[in-house]
């Protein structure tokens, strides 16, 4: 495994336990709750064929922000690490 590897595997790592940690939240549970919503309004309000293409533009979109989020992530761990490098707390 080569250094961008171990890199990629370590953000990874981070990432996923900061979901996990996430899910364990209040605001976690107030989308939950938003999410029941919605699709409860999905259901009720649309003709099937109407729900199906508002479920995937939801789709879509939900992927969309999924990796710009995990972008902002990883590089705000990147930026942290060069700052602390900088500031001499890390070698």
């Amino acid at each position: 495994m080569n250094n961008n590897e171990e890199w990629s595997a370590f953000l990874k790592n981070l990432t996923f336990n900061a979901v996990a940690q996430h899910k364990n939240s209040e605001g976690y549970n107030y989308i939950k709750k938003r999410k029941e919503y919605i699709d409860e309004m999905l259901t009720t309000h649309l003709a099937e064929d109407e729900k199906q293409f508002v479920e995937e533009i939801l789709l879509e979109l939900g992927l969309i922000a999924e990796h710009e989020i995990a972008f902002v992530y990883n590089q705000g761990v990147k930026d942290c690490i060069f700052l602390l490098k900088n500031l001499g707390v890390l070698a």
